[in-house]
């Protein structure tokens, strides 16, 4: 009797670290997800204070810094069109030296993740750039990002610290039941049976709860299958075998 409350204890324990892996782990797909979102709209736009007619010069000269890279150049006489698009009524009340005080801007996307240090670098190095006026980004975007992504690492760490861990813990687990008796390599399969069974129904607790609460389940089968087979580990390494 004991015996089996100890087996029914464990698989529900498994089942339960295999569903709240499943959505820790959906969390952390999400995040990158937003994450990967946002760096689309990581523009930085760069003003001049004359058209600039040689469009490969002024990619170059951005570019050289190594930090950003041209989206788009849009010359003086293009943005005055474009704005005209966006509000048809300038059309009317513009003279015919409006087109002239237009600046030629340049749209550019960061090379790497734009930290606090990224974005004074990016300023000192694009305001040397002669011609440019202005230099114009959503501070409060970039912060967003750049506490999506630490928080993102953070996961990462903590993931692979774990991981290492539990992989390491298996080892020792399998090495012990190697030099035991014979008989203990039949509980080894046993218990590599009841750890997958507990964590694939754990899963399907998870799947269930997120059905139920309408929350999106965004991680990928292969990711599923990973989570399922990590938590089966942790089943095998807490077995009493003595």
């Amino acid at each position: 009797m004991a015996k089996t409350m100890s087996e029914v204890v464990k698989f529900c324990g498994v089942a339960f670290c295999c569903a709240f892996f499943i959505l820790i782990v959906n969390h952390y797909c999400q995040l990158e997800d937003y994450a990967l979102s946002l760096s689309k709209n990581l523009d930085v736009i760069v003003f001049f204070n004359n058209n600039e007619k040689e469009d490969a010069t002024i990619k170059s000269q951005l570019e050289m810094s190594n930090l950003v890279s041209v989206k788009e150049y849009v010359d003086a006489s293009a943005a005055y069109l474009k704005a005209i698009e966006k509000n048809p009524f300038l059309k009317n009340i513009s003279v015919h030296d409006d087109a002239k005080a237009i600046q030629a801007y340049a749209v550019l996307a960061p090379n790497s993740t734009p930290d606090e240090n990224f974005l004074l670098e990016m300023r000192s190095s694009l305001g040397a750039i002669e011609n440019v006026d202005e230099i114009v980004f959503d501070l409060s975007l970039f912060k967003q990002y750049v506490d999506i992504k630490n928080l993102i690492l953070f996961y990462q760490k903590l993931f692979f610290i774990f991981a290492t861990a539990i992989c390491v813990l298996l080892i020792f687990k399998c090495i012990s039941y190697v030099m035991s008796e014979e008989s203990r390599c039949k509980i080894l399969f046993k218990n590599i049976f009841s750890s997958l069974m507990a964590s694939g129904f754990g899963f399907l607790v998870a799947w269930a709860i997120c059905l139920y609460t309408q929350y999106s389940l965004c991680i990928g089968d292969k990711t599923i299958l990973l989570v399922v087979l990590f938590t089966a580990m942790i089943g095998i390494i807490l077995d009493n075998v003595s």
